[in-house]
């Protein structure tokens, strides 16, 4: 009989990649697994529906040629506030301008709303996505 349930280094065995890539697979992505005490037990037929409901779009969304981060620590009361300027900004005028570059926002995106919680952290991200439209200059960066 076949086995089912796998440990660590039997899934990374079975997806065929290294410890160290399944480690960070684990970290980064969203691995259909359950940890019993100090070990990680996985099942062959989630792994295989997780490697299956996959899409290369996503990797690609990942390649950033123009990138701007704003790191502000302080008041949740006043970060909020913050991110809720940025927002009317972008509500009022369809495009925010940073670091002199100006942004258009088109009628329709994308939104994506995460919360990811580890161990020691929990980060929320508000994320709008759309189709670039313009090419040239910024494809060669």
């Amino acid at each position: 009989m076949e086995k089912e349930v796998l440990n660590f280094e039997e899934a990374a065995k079975f997806l065929e990649i290294s410890s160290k890539t399944f480690n960070q697979l684990l970290k980064d992505e969203d691995i259909p697994a359950r940890k019993i005490g100090r070990e990680w037990r996985f099942s062959k037929k989630a792994l295989l529906e997780w490697l299956g409901k996959g899409s290369s779009r996503d990797y690609f969304k990942n390649q950033t040629i123009t990138r701007f981060e704003e790191v502000k620590s302080g008041k949740t009361e006043n970060l909020i506030s913050h991110a809720k300027e940025i927002l009317d900004t972008i509500a009022q005028e369809k495009s925010i301008i940073i670091e002199d570059k100006k942004f258009e926002f088109p009628d329709n995106v994308e939104m994506e709303v995460k919360i990811k919680k580890r161990v020691d952290t929990i980060k929320f991200e508000l994320e709008f996505e759309w189709l670039n439209e313009e090419k040239g200059d910024e494809e060669d960066e």
